[in-house]
Order: structure tokens, then sequence, then C-alpha cells
């Protein structure tokens, strides 16, 4: 074979390699203002969407890798949410899919399908104390609202709480607050 037709071989295999995805790659870039923030790590697509393996589409329903930046002085724990703000609880507000509270406030984010052993996870309005991911119905996009909190002290109650409960004691508590919204879609 000749030096060109090794070149256009080469060319046809990197192309057909190529992915249909219309989902760009990589998490959302977000700039780093100097504030206290929740940033979406791996598993985000670039224009803010789940990507599959996070949700219930997903093999594992893995919980995602987030990044906290600036933590404030004086905080002694950080409180975890998410939300669906397309989908109402029984009690009428968004529902809770996951809830996470006594993550030490030095931690720098949490990586993927893991739970630092500190952590306590709330029962959510799911039922179940543990990551539940984005489940829309089949064609509608819904909105997760991840909030990290802050605290200024530490919230004294047992792995498995309501999440309601939870979220209530930690009101009185916060510091600081940084949110991010992310989407999901399914087929």
């Amino acid at each position: 074979m000749t030096r060109t037709g090794i070149a256009v071989l080469v060319l046809v295999l990197g192309l057909a390699g190529c992915s249909n995805d219309p989902k760009p790659s990589g998490p959302p870039a977000v700039a780093d203002t100097g504030q206290f923030a929740v940033v979406a790590g791996d598993g985000f697509h670039s224009d803010g969407s789940f990507d599959p393996r996070l949700t219930c589409d997903g093999a594992g329903d893995y919980s995602p890798a987030l990044v906290f930046r600036h933590v404030p002085a004086g905080t002694a724990e950080l409180l975890l949410s998410m939300v669906d703000d397309d989908k109402t609880s029984p009690q009428g507000d968004p529902l809770i899919h996951w809830v996470q509270w006594k993550i030490p406030a030095t931690a720098t984010g949490l990586q993927e399908h893991t739970k630092l052993p500190e952590a306590r996870e709330a029962l959510s309005d799911l039922g179940e104390a543990t990551y539940n991911g984005p489940c829309p119905p089949a064609g509608q996009t819904h909105h997760y609202r991840f909030t990290l909190l802050a605290l200024s002290k530490p919230i004294d109650l047992p792995n498995g709480t309501a999440a309601r409960k939870v979220l209530d004691a930690a009101e009185p508590l916060v510091l600081a607050t940084s949110d991010f919204t992310a989407t999901y879609k399914r087929s």
C-alpha cells in the first residue's frame, strides 16, 4: 500500500471512530471567581447535562463528581443537596433526590460514586438514604439543582434521617450557599 493509501485509510478509520453523540464532552467550564462554590465535575457534559451513567438509565446510577471551592473560614461542616425543580414532592416542594451532610469543611469535592466515611445521607423523597439520580419521564427535560451549604455548627442527626428534617436543622446554621443546575432528558 502506498503512503497516500495508508494516510487515507488512517483518515477513514479515524472518522469512523468519531462519535455522533451531540453532547459536548467534559464538565461545563466555570470560572473561579474566588467565591464559595460547588461546581460540576466529571460526569456532566459541557452543556450542563448529566451523563447517563449518573442517572436511572446508567448501570450504576452513580453519584457525580463535584468540586468545592473557597469554603469559608469558620465552616464546621458542609451539606450537599440535589432536588428536581420540575417535580414536586408530596409536600408540594421540589422533589429531594439526595442530601449528604457531615462533609468535612476541608473537603475539596466528592469523587464519583464515593461517599466520604464521615458523611451521612438523608432519607430522600424517593425513600432511600443514598443518591438517586435523575429519572424524568421519557421525552421530558428536568432541572436538578445542587446546593452546597457551609454550616457554622455540625448537625447531629443519625444517618437516614428524613431529608427535610436535616435541611430544617441546617437552615439557622448557614454561613454560605452555592448552587448550580444540571439537566437531564430521557430518550
